[in-house]
């Protein structure tokens, strides 16, 4: 009997799971078969899977069959040449990416089965503090995506960094047993040649998963010949190519939002400041010069949070775009970091009820929109500003008698974080009380709080100007604790709020376009008479308990 297909997801992709028959398992190395669909559609992911189970499946066939070829005439050896030698570092690459997206899917069914005891096996992986810290935070936030990602990372850098302390110190042990097993009976001279090659093909393979090509298996040229002088590359001289043109190649094929545009182009011309006679030849710069750059930096007073996250992971990005297009030969960026302090002051809070209170009150007394509505708004669903500063009047409809927004992009170059951050959320009673149909009715179908944006996606959107605005009045209004940003400390006052008046998590998840938690989240997709009898428990604006002594510093 054939192995069912299974349909499963890992990060924001589906892929189709079959079981390797046990006849066979064994020899093909691993006990599940994963394929990717290549999409985060659920429906299209289904009409897929079918098809790619048989797919799965003609493979299992293909292995039976050259078992059974090998048990009746032993292959001959081939003599080592050039040729084979790339063969078997692409073949080894490959076998290195499928490997890793095995061990990604098992790590993410772990975190999500057995918590507890996968917290406790991968702790004792981080041996430095401010890695076990990011660690067990990300742990905490239910971030699990984020969570397997850190540790493949993790796994990856340490192991690449042992190839490399292979090849540079000619301890190959490993390898070379490796080499010998691909191919019995070469010369010395061979055997070491081919297990250069292999080191360098799992090198590439990593580094390729390090920037997202799992599926593709990408590896960089292997050294083919086995007369070369060793450790010498053989790979061809790629043509310079301009830190500007790189960028300008990545940008055009992924197509990043604008905000990230903006962002990667300031951090692009710091890199080019710092090294302006490498500037023209993207592929002359080195692990070492991204070290002093992030020690420049850390110089300049940049927190490690931007550096890490923001900085390098610019570089790691456009990079691996480079090496993957065959654009430069090597990611300088990979591996390199600087140590994240654990201090007090980066603690991120929401609003208590008392602050929340104060602001939506201030907001009562204005007549400008933007101040007016966009807090009430924020405050009725736990939405991010930028969510509800887009919004247009065609987005506010009505369905079965009940007033509700459909928050997703600006038709005119708007962007929403998340393809899951689009949904429906009825209005609030106390905002419908307040006149907020009247005010959307008074300003037609358009954009309810900026004119017009340009509909350029490399620049921001004019919603962007409209957030910081906002944030700029709340702080001038007294809320100027630095824990609480101004204009999120509402999405995470509403977070709280809800737990408190007994709002499921999943129903609140829902309500702020939050990922679920689990697969099984996914489905969840309740009525909006059922959304509305949950809003109603928020209470707009809040009732405070008083006495908070954050409310009292803060101002709010």
């Amino acid at each position: 009997m054939q192995a069912p297909s299974y349909l499963i997801k890992i990060g924001n992709r589906f892929y189709a799971q079959v079981r390797v028959p046990s006849d066979i398992a064994e020899s093909y190395g691993r006990k599940q078969h994963k394929k990717s669909l290549k999409t985060n559609d659920h429906d299209t992911a289904v009409d897929r899977l079918h098809s790619a189970g048989v797919e799965i499946k003609a493979e299992f066939a293909k292995h039976r069959a050259s078992l059974l070829r090998q048990k009746q005439e032993p292959a001959p050896v081939p003599a080592p040449t050039p040729q084979s030698f790339a063969d078997l570092g692409r073949q080894y690459g490959r076998e290195i990416a499928e490997r890793e997206l095995t061990i990604r899917a098992d790590l993410y069914e772990e975190a999500v089965a057995r918590p507890k005891e996968f917290w406790r096996g991968a702790a004792q992986k981080f041996s430095e503090p401010d890695q076990f810290t990011y660690f067990d935070k990300l742990m905490a936030d239910g971030d699990l995506d984020r969570v397997v990602g850190y540790i493949i990372r993790k796994r990856s850098e340490d192991r690449i960094a042992d190839l490399k302390r292979m090849i540079d110190t000619g301890d190959m042990g490993e390898v070379l047993a490796l080499a010998e097993e691909r191919q019995p009976g070469l010369d010395r001279k061979a055997h070491v040649a081919l297990a250069l090659t292999l080191a360098r093909a799992e090198i590439a393979a990593l580094q390729n998963s390090l920037s997202g090509d799992l599926e593709g298996h990408r590896t960089a040229p292997a050294q083919t010949s086995a007369s070369a002088s060793i450790p010498v590359s053989t790979t061809p001289a790629l043509p310079p190519v301009s830190l500007d043109a790189l960028f300008d190649k990545w940008k055009a094929e992924t197509k990043p939002s604008a905000s990230t545009l903006s962002t990667w182009r300031g951090i692009i011309k710091s890199l080019k400041a710092a090294f302006p006679e490498k500037a023209d030849d993207a592929s002359s710069l080195t692990p070492e010069d991204m070290i002093k750059w992030k020690d420049d930096l850390v110089e300049s007073g940049k927190a490690a949070k931007t550096i890490n996250d923001s900085y390098f992971a610019c570089v790691r990005t456009i990079f691996g775009y480079g090496v993957n297009n065959r654009l430069v030969t090597a990611n300088p960026g990979i591996g390199v970091k600087t140590a994240r302090g654990r201090k007090a002051s980066k603690t991120r809070f929401g609003y208590t009820n008392a602050g929340a209170a104060r602001l939506l009150e201030l907001a009562r007394k204005e007549t400008k929109p933007t101040l007016r509505w966009l807090p009430w708004l924020a405050a009725q669903t736990g939405s991010r500003i930028s969510e509800v500063a887009q919004l247009w009047g065609s987005f506010v409809k009505e369905e079965d008698g009940i007033p509700y927004l459909d928050i997703k992009r600006a038709p005119d170059g708007g962007s929403i974080k998340e393809t899951f951050s689009e949904r429906t959320v009825p209005l609030h009673p106390q905002l419908i009380a307040d006149g907020f149909l009247d005010f959307v009715k008074s300003k037609g179908d358009g954009p309810l709080f900026y004119g017009k944006s340009s509909g350029d996606p490399e620049k921001k959107h004019a919603s962007k100007g409209v957030s910081t605005r906002l944030a700029a009045w709340i702080r001038e209004n007294g809320f100027t604790d630095k824990r609480i940003d101004p204009n999120h400390g509402l999405r995470h006052w509403f977070k709280t709020h809800a737990d408190d008046v007994g709002i499921q998590d999943r129903m609140a998840d829902r309500l702020q376009g939050h990922a679920t938690k689990t697969d099984a989240g996914g489905y969840y997709n309740p009525e909006l008479s059922t959304m509305l009898t949950a809003l109603k428990k928020i209470k707009l604006p809040p009732v405070s308990a008083g006495g908070d002594e954050l409310d009292k510093a803060s101002g709010g």
